[in-house]
């Protein structure tokens, strides 16, 4: 996700529209193929009152900068902290880990110039041993295979989506703290007997977002709707729809649903124009799918605000001086005078024009400050101390527990702020970042 006001836009364009388009397939496809695994739980309690700051109380330590130093205040040597990485480096998801490696690896940078990972009076400097997982649940497995056994690792971050069937087995067996990037909401790959499972994004919560940011800035808005690739539906329909019972918005119809290689969108918006909304959401789909109802919706005349997640360069670059009344989160670009600092940090590291997605690198730099709020590198004292943090540092800014009723674990799946912008005719607004409903 890149900036949109720089001269360098249109060559950034295309390698930011691949990766996002794969990520957004990934986080929408895979749990078609989870689904499998068992149902859905369902949760029927409310959400906490909605808040518009993060909650302030924490046990995390505070950021440290400068390497350590002895008592004549010369450096001392940090000992190494192994960590395992499993990414998928090859095949087709390699598009999306390849880049979430460098930025990995930029992360595990930025916390060893910072004095290290500080437990017990030692700094630890952090050492990624990263596997690839091929893009196939048989790769994860020998993958995680190699990190718990030969490698003898008890810390690992990864991998994410469906992958985490193949290896959250493994990982529980062998008691080895794992933090996965998000997952598929399939039942195993996170439940109540998984209690070395983290999740360092709630796929409900980044989904949900683009309502909350649509009645922020739409607050007239009372129904929506729906529209979803029909592959996914199945697996978030459930959770989809009691957030939007609980943000008090009702559907104007059924939910319209289309296939993401679909070559003509213009039947799925005007099935959508016909329910008269409010507005529309698009909750998961790709780049096609987006701008191909957009378009077609503009040409049938609807004017109602439409909301999913973005990537603003790419649309700017697919919809023009088109690209009007369009409520969109995820997107990350040093443009954004609200960027959370360690974003910030991260994204001038290296090629600033880089697409960054940020979920391992994410769930490394949350790893960090729970070992250290533990002060031990014991992966069952790290989870202890884990499931009392009310808060926790991310890239994003401060994270928050979300799913503790649809997960059955206290505090291990989380949620942080979301970036927001309004594109109006081909122009884009950063505005102030929003903090995701709790998912119950």
């Amino acid at each position: 996700m890149k900036g949109i006001l720089k001269g360098g836009f249109k060559m950034r364009r295309t390698k930011t529209i691949v990766g996002l388009i794969l990520l957004v397939l990934v986080l929408g496809l895979v749990p078609l193929l989870a689904a499998c695994g068992g149902e859905d739980e369902t949760t029927t309690t409310a959400a906490p009152t909605d808040t518009t700051a993060a909650p302030t109380t924490t046990a995390a330590p505070t950021d440290t900068t400068g390497a350590p130093t002895d008592t004549t205040g010369a450096p001392t040597e940090m000992e190494p902290l192994k960590i395992g990485a499993l990414l998928q480096l090859s095949d087709w998801y390699s598009v999306v880990d390849a880049a979430d490696k460098v930025d990995l690896e930029y992360t595990a940078q930025m916390i060893n110039d910072d004095g290290g990972i500080q437990v017990q009076g030692k700094s630890y400097k952090v050492e990624l041993v990263i596997e690839d997982g091929k893009s196939s649940l048989d790769g994860n497995t020998a993958a995680a295979t190699k990190l718990v056994l030969d490698e003898q690792l008890q810390l690992v971050v990864g991998p994410g989506a469906f992958f985490n069937l193949a290896t959250t087995p493994i990982f529980e067996q062998n008691k080895v703290l794992h933090v996965a990037n998000y997952n598929g909401l399939n039942p195993a790959e996170m439940n109540a007997d998984t209690p070395y499972a983290f999740l360092g994004l709630d796929p409900i919560t980044q989904h949900s977002t683009s309502v909350k940011a649509l009645l922020q800035y739409y607050p007239d808005v009372k129904n929506v709707a729906l529209a979803s690739e029909d592959a996914t539906f199945a697996a978030y329909e459930s959770h989809l729809l009691a957030a939007l019972e609980r943000m008090g918005v009702s559907l104007a119809g059924d939910p319209v649903l289309f296939a993401t290689n679909a070559e003509d969108y213009n039947p799925v918006a005007a099935k959508i124009k016909a329910q008269n909304p409010d507005a529309v959401w698009i909750c998961v789909g790709i780049d096609p799918s987006y701008f191909g109802i957009v378009k077609g919706l503009r040409t049938l005349g609807y004017e109602g605000p439409i909301a999913f997640a973005i990537d603003v360069p790419s649309v700017l670059g697919a919809l023009g001086d088109s690209a009007t009344g369009i409520v969109g989160v995820m997107s990350v670009q040093l443009e954004d005078p609200n960027l959370a600092e360690p974003m910030r940090r991260l994204l001038e590291m290296g090629d600033p024009g880089r697409h960054v997605f940020g979920l391992g690198p994410n769930a490394l730099y949350m790893l960090r400050y729970a070992i250290e709020a533990a002060d031990s590198l014991d992966p069952t004292a790290i989870r202890d101390k884990w499931e009392t943090l009310t808060t926790l540092p991310t890239l994003y800014g401060e994270g928050f527990p979300s799913g503790n009723q649809l997960y059955g674990l206290t505090n291990h799946a989380w949620a942080r702020p979301v970036p927001v912008a309004l594109v109006n005719n081909g122009q884009a607004e950063y505005k102030p970042w929003i903090i995701p409903d709790v998912t119950p």
